[in-house]
């Protein structure tokens, strides 16, 4: 995961750095002149061929999907940003992430489905988030993805639907029908209900600092469901 995230990142400050450069972005190390282009270029190639026999170690399907994972990140920074494909590449990306983790232990059962539902939802509301603070910018560049084409009140309140959706398909689908998953998605509604309305009246970044704290509250919420489901199951009272 380590190896990956680096090709993606490196892959990413080659492929934008002119378009970095335009938008006076002191943060990257290209635009900075702080490391040559090519020398980025070069790792980013490296660190993606070392994904291979790193991601073997994992055992076939882990492996596969976490090089899919990869080259759908890839493709997003390679030109599919621009195009109404761009949240797609995020749900690609994110729903294998769980296939990733649960695959590589050596078992016999499939990841579940909820949980590949539950990372494409999360990643397409990460990307709507990710994009908010810099919007703007990127469509007098002309990066028009999905988060560029819709008004910023319009890709936060979806970005919110979407986050609840995955809380929502973590807690019932790990937890079924059980007091503990309505709860949790009850507890989901309302915390999102108030960091809409807090992001749409203050706006700036504020939606995007908001819409962090509110990933980080549901987390904890359906991972409190998880728990005391896996309890019950084992026996050990809750």
């Amino acid at each position: 995961m380590l190896v990956g995230q680096l090709a993606i990142g490196w892959q990413n400050d080659w492929i934008d750095a002119d378009r970095d450069r335009q938008a006076a972005r002191p943060d990257k190390p290209i635009v900075s002149d702080l490391i040559g282009g090519g020398t980025v270029r070069n790792a980013a190639v490296v660190a993606g061929l070392a994904c291979i026999p790193a991601s073997a170690a994992l055992g076939r399907r882990s492996a596969l999907a976490h090089l899919v994972a990869l080259a759908s990140a890839g493709s997003y920074n390679a030109g599919l940003k621009r195009t109404v494909l761009s949240i797609f590449t995020y749900a690609v990306s994110f729903g294998l992430l769980p296939v990733v983790a649960h695959d590589a232990h050596p078992r016999e059962e499939a990841t579940p489905g909820w949980a590949i539902a539950a990372g494409a939802l999360l990643g397409m509301s990460a990307h709507l988030v990710n994009v908010l603070p810099d919007r703007d910018a990127d469509r007098e560049l002309g990066v028009l993805g999905v988060p560029q084409r819709l008004p910023p009140e319009a890709s936060l309140a979806l970005a919110t639907a979407l986050l609840l959706g995955a809380s929502g398909t973590i807690a019932f689908g790990a937890g079924g029908l059980s007091r503990q998953a309505v709860g949790t998605f009850g507890a989901s509604c309302a915390v999102s209900g108030v960091t809409l309305l807090a992001g749409q009246r203050l706006g700036g970044r504020t939606p995007f600092r908001l819409l962090l704290a509110n990933a980080l509250l549901q987390i904890l919420l359906v991972s409190r469901t998880v728990d005391r489901d896996a309890l019950s199951q084992s026996g050990t009272p809750v």
